[in-house]
């Protein structure tokens, strides 16, 4: 993607043009560890953190009050909640982010794992057996929010990170 169509998506949800992006997204439910998502964005405030998914099963959600308390009123000025994202538009959202950051307990494999692979960006996981079988090495792997940060941090300073 040219650097002016990414200028373009990051105008369009009030993202600075120059600030390093962490997106997340996917169903907000408590198992996707979009609570984690939130601690380590308040905990890096000079990088922006912003989701991209809803609810999909409403108020039946596992954790839908808390969430949507966080959704509604994000704790932190360097978090963004977009809601659920058109399809056609998601390939727009990973190659404007310089990482993606998915803090799941557990997954089934999703998609949006190999659709940042596809656009070059890194990849921060939770250390989960089921990636390694996978994506291999291809990948940041931590086990709590403290290496997430750390993680993120580095990959921030210094683009030339490599998994």
């Amino acid at each position: 993607m040219a650097k002016d169509e990414i200028l373009e998506i990051r105008k369009k949800y009030d993202i600075e043009p120059n600030r390093f992006v962490v997106l997340g997204c996917g169903q907000v439910q408590t198992r996707k560890g979009v609570l984690d998502f939130v601690e380590v964005a308040k905990n890096n405030p000079n990088i922006e953190f912003v989701w991209c998914g809803g609810f999909s099963f409403s108020k039946i959600t596992d954790g839908y009050a808390e969430l949507k308390k966080v959704m509604d009123n994000p704790p932190c000025k360097n978090i963004k909640f977009l809601g659920i994202i058109p399809r056609t538009e998601m390939n727009k959202m990973f190659n404007m982010a310089d990482c993606l950051f998915m803090p799941s307990y557990n997954e089934l494999f999703p998609m949006s794992i190999l659709e940042a692979v596809s656009c070059d960006r890194p990849v921060v996981l939770r250390n989960l057996d089921l990636y390694k079988d996978i994506l291999w090495d291809d990948y940041l792997a931590g086990e709590n929010n403290e290496d997430f940060s750390n993680i993120i941090q580095r990959l921030a300073e210094d683009k030339a990170v490599s998994y």
